[in-house]
Formats: C-alpha cells, structure tokens, sequence
C-alpha cells in the first residue's frame, strides 16, 4: 500500500517542476560535502538538487512515481522506492548519502532510515540531512499539525529541533556537525489548501515570515560514519 504522501506529492509533481530553488540555495547544498564521490539523493522530488550537486554519480529516489520520473528528465537515474522500507542498493554503495526535507515526512520514525543509510554507505562514508528548523518559530508554527497557519502539504509533518535528531545518530554510530542553514524554495504547486483559507493565512503567514526574516529556516548535519561501528 502506498503511503498517503506517495499520491499527494504525484499531485504536486504533476507539471514539471516540484519545487524552484534559487542558485544560491542549491550552491549551499552542494557546497555542505566537497568531495562527493557515489552520491544517493534520497527523496529526489524533481531531481533539482540532485542535478545541482556535483558528483561523479548522483542517484535518486522518491515514494512518487512522477518525481521518478522528472527526475530521469533531469539527467538524474531515479527509481521509485519508500524511504520506510529497506534501501534497494547493496552496503558500501555510496560515499556521500543527501536527505533534504525527507525526515519530517517520517513521523518521527527516523531510525530505520539512518541504519540502511549507514548499510548503504561505505566506512567513513557521509550522510547529509537538512530539515526545517524547529527552533525558528516561524517554522515551527507554519508547520505544526494543527496550528491555523500551516502551510505545509500534508497534516502530520512537523518541523524538526536537531536537538531531538543528534543524540539519535550519535547513538547509531554517526559521528555529526550541525549549522544553522537558510534555503528558499517554493512550491510550484499551490492549490493544496482551499482559496478562501490561503487568502485567510496569507496576512498573518507573510507578517511572521517578516518578522523572522533573518533566522536560518533549517539546519544541516552532516555525519560521518564511524570506521568502528
């Protein structure tokens, strides 16, 4: 059975584009592991980020059928698998592991992912996770299921504090570093909440982003698998 994010991201893929990011935001990504070498983007959406990092190979995949797809019209191999279930790729495959907007997807079930990350990556081998930043309120309150302001797609998808993240990895054998980090993207497709709300959310929405305009909206960890693990 497909996850109810597989068909709501079909919907938001159906043109050709997920997402736009500006230059600089996939410069910052690219940017967060120099030497990538055999890179897997987990999560791909379109494949704009992974077409933006700069590695021999980059691989992709996502619960969607019609990210997949964009995805292999950006130039980015990309196959159709569920980031809950066991990665589809042998241990030691990869060097440099992406997770860009991925874990907030989870519920809260994080740990099955990181340990077929860290089956799917050689020693010493990097995993890189960006997510919304829990601990900028603007954040926090336009994604908390619930709250009369979310904006994100799905209920049940709520910013993340890496507070709540680190000591998880660590405890699986990840050696980490984590940075405040601002990225701006959009949505191309916007029709997931009604009009009439939208035109409702819209004043108190834009006067929060204002207010903490200058806050980094995520954080970046990258974590190095440990050698002894």
């Amino acid at each position: 059975m497909r996850r109810p994010q597989a068909a709501l991201f079909d919907t938001l893929a159906a043109g050709e584009q997920l997402y736009v990011y500006p230059p600089e935001s996939l410069k910052k990504l690219n940017a967060l592991v120099a030497e990538k070498g055999r890179t897997l983007d987990i999560g791909c959406g379109d494949g704009t980020i992974a077409a933006a990092l700069e590695a021999p190979l980059v691989i992709g995949f996502d619960v969607s059928h019609r990210c997949a797809r964009l995805g292999v019209a950006r130039g980015v191999p990309s196959l159709v698998a569920d980031a809950t279930e066991a990665l589809p790729f042998a241990a030691g495959t990869f060097d440099t592991v992406y997770c860009v907007d991925v874990l907030h997807h989870l519920e809260g079930k994080w740990a099955p992912l990181l340990l077929e990350v860290k089956r799917v990556l050689r020693e010493s081998g990097r995993l890189v996770v960006v997510e919304p930043d829990a601990r900028n309120p603007f954040v926090r309150i336009t994604q908390a299921p619930g709250s009369p302001l979310r904006v994100a797609p799905y209920n049940n998808e709520p910013a993340i504090d890496p507070g709540d993240l680190l000591p998880l990895l660590e405890e699986l054998g990840y050696e980490c570093s984590c940075a405040p980090i601002h990225i701006a993207g959009e949505q191309v497709v916007r029709s997931v909440f009604p009009i009439w709300q939208r035109i409702a959310k819209a004043p108190f929405v834009l006067a929060l982003a204002f207010v903490y305009r200058n806050r980094p909206n995520k954080f970046a960890i990258v974590a190095r698998k440990n050698e002894s693990e």
